[in-house]
């Protein structure tokens, strides 16, 4: 059962169910009855964790939420929510209830965003999930530029969260960076990233460009937290190989950094999220193609609503500009960044299926990429 926050409002003596009849809805040719204001209260409830929350987000008060949410279970003699002492529980009903509203809801949201993109202008509200600000920022900048009438939120965390949230429709659309997704969600490719590790300044590999995957068995390592593609990818190869690194912190993104400048050994992330960092040094993999990919994700029954298909169009967008930017990078007609290996010159957008290491010794590079 969903665990509710516990919730005691009084219903106002003299209260009574303003409501037809329980057999109001079992006429022939009439439409079936249920007070729609009484499951909006019931859902909130569900959604929110409590009475108090479903009436912050309803904006009404609390014996409002209270008085609808009883008068909904009096009306047809059952019980939704099962209060206690400590906490309120949705009952087996109200949670086959509440897989039901959430339908219903979604698609309330359907008809008002279907009128209000009848007009020249699209208009709306869209809940957007990323991994991170760089890899949905510049999306959003170029969204709102588009459809200036549509309201945006973002809501940032690792990707098995930003699924979780998608497929719960607590967002409604997402940039994460995994694709172990089940048939409900429709994604698109977005970007690619090299997956790379930092160290402190004075850390003895501060002074060299790349590090062979061998080289972490047994080093000290920083992980991102359990859910992290960039972490998923990594341990991947690392396993392959039964590398072994030693985990000294597992900690979010944002406390990766400050965790190897304090000394608890080589920090994990990709080349688009690394921040340069005069206390730090960022060091290629130099023997296998390690990698992360970015996508867009919607729901497949939601794709079609105006502001998210409008969305994933300009994620679309976005990723076919920057295919063929790589691509005319990869050709020479860009700036490219050349690293020094082993006496000879390498691209870092076509490193090339070898590598030298500071030997000489020729190596083969290892493909391992993870959406």
């Amino acid at each position: 059962m969903t665990e509710l926050m516990p919730e005691a409002v009084p219903v106002p003596a003299g209260t009574t169910s303003a409501v037809p009849s329980r057999t109001a809805g079992t006429r022939p040719n009439t439409l079936p009855y249920v007070s729609f204001n009484q499951l909006r209260s019931f859902h909130a409830v569900a959604v929110a964790g409590s009475i108090t929350a479903a009436a912050s987000l309803l904006h009404v008060s609390q014996p409002t939420v209270t008085i609808q949410l009883r008068q909904l279970e009096a009306h047809y003699g059952v019980e939704l929510v099962r209060r206690t002492p400590r906490r309120v529980r949705l009952t087996e009903l109200g949670e086959s209830l509440f897989t039901i509203t959430r339908q219903l809801f979604a698609l309330e949201g359907e008809a008002v965003e279907l009128l209000n993109s009848a007009g020249s202008t699209l208009r709306g509200r869209l809940r957007v999930g990323g991994v991170a600000p760089y890899f949905v920022m510049r999306l959003l900048s170029a969204f709102n530029r588009a459809h200036p009438g549509v309201t945006l939120s973002l809501l940032l965390d690792n990707s098995a969260t930003v699924i979780r949230r998608l497929t719960e429709q607590e967002i409604d659309v997402g940039i994460v960076g995994q694709t172990t997704l089940d048939s409900r969600l429709h994604a698109l490719p977005y970007s690619r990233q090299d997956v790379v590790l930092f160290c402190r300044d004075d850390h003895p590999w501060a002074a060299r460009d790349g590090v062979r995957l061998a080289e972490l068995d047994g080093t000290a390592v920083v992980l991102r937290e359990r859910g992290s593609t960039c972490r998923l990818t990594l341990e991947q190869a690392l396993q392959e190989r039964g590398i072994v690194p030693r985990v000294t912190l597992e900690v979010c993104r944002e406390g990766v950094r400050e965790a190897v400048v304090a000394g608890f050994g080589v920090g994990i992330t990709t080349d688009i999220e690394y921040v340069p960092d005069h206390r730090t040094r960022m060091l290629r993999i130099l023997d296998a193609d390690i990698f992360t990919e970015a996508f867009a994700v919607c729901l497949r029954e939601r794709r079609s609503v105006s502001v998210t298909r409008a969305f994933m169009t300009t994620a679309e967008e976005f990723f076919d500009r920057g295919r063929e930017e790589r691509s005319r990078d990869k050709h020479g007609g860009g700036e490219r960044s050349r690293e020094k290996d082993g006496g000879e010159e390498r691209s870092r957008e076509d490193p090339g299926p070898e590598y030298r290491d500071s030997t000489g010794d020729r190596h083969s590079r290892e493909c391992h990429g993870r959406g």
